[in-house]
């Protein structure tokens, strides 16, 4: 009996630290400048098309749905598993093939300065990060890799990466439009289900049905990077 309980502790507190290291990867403190972008928000923002709670909801929601289900989870979950294999090649074959998909000189610099970064912290923090080439690395690449190896449960660290992403876009909507923060909880709670469903398809997406198109998004980070003046990065 004394055993048994030892092994159920054990494996609580290793549940513990599991969602510890998850709280960690989601937490917007996470020093790898995610702040700084706003994947086009900006520019939408600037020319009010985006200008009140109901628009700045719609634009994320879209976001989600489009682009975060039929992309970056299903590419999450390809990683994730290379690295439990130690697949390197799949590694390397997801993670160019996410790469290539961003449609924008500043969404693809995005991507790859936001995995750097994570990839210098998870180095300090003395993650293994080999075969992942630092200077050419996507974000999902990383955060699956940091996922394996601190034992995140797949769907919760995807459902982490969404929520992340989330709330950064809100964040940067009720600073350019500007909102109140209780908008911002009112636009997070109505996309807690949103994220729910994403995770939950596009973990399940066939490999044949990977893949997005935001006209919408890609024109907006197009236009930002020609916009006069701006706060953000993308």
């Amino acid at each position: 009996m004394h055993i048994i309980i030892v092994i159920l502790n054990t494996r609580m507190d290793m549940n513990n630290l599991a969602l510890l290291q998850l709280l960690r990867l989601s937490s917007p403190a996470l020093p790898i400048g995610g702040y700084a972008y706003s994947q086009g928000l900006e520019a939408v923002c600037d020319n009010a098309t985006i200008d009140d709670e109901e628009s700045l909801y719609n634009w994320v929601k879209d976001g989600l749905q489009q682009a975060m289900c039929y992309l970056d989870v299903p590419i999450f979950s390809r990683c994730y598993d290379a690295h439990q294999e130690h697949d390197a090649h799949a590694v390397d074959y997801w993670n160019s093939y996410l790469l290539a998909a961003r449609e924008t000189k500043e969404l693809l610099l995005e991507d790859t300065q936001l995995g750097a970064s994570l990839a210098r912290l998870l180095a300090s923090l003395d993650v293994p990060i080999t075969p992942i080439d630092k200077k050419n690395c996507a974000l999902v690449t990383c955060f699956s890799l940091a996922s394996v190896h601190w034992q995140i449960d797949k769907a919760m660290a995807a459902q982490a990466l969404l929520w992340a992403w989330c709330e950064n876009q809100v964040s940067i909507g009720i600073k350019l439009i500007p909102l109140g923060q209780t908008s911002g909880q009112i636009i997070l709670s109505r996309l807690m289900p949103i994220i729910d469903r994403s995770v939950t398809k596009g973990l399940n997406l066939p490999e044949d049905a990977i893949g997005a198109s935001c006209p919408g998004m890609v024109m907006a980070s197009m236009q930002h990077e020609q916009q006069y003046s701006r706060l953000f990065r993308s």
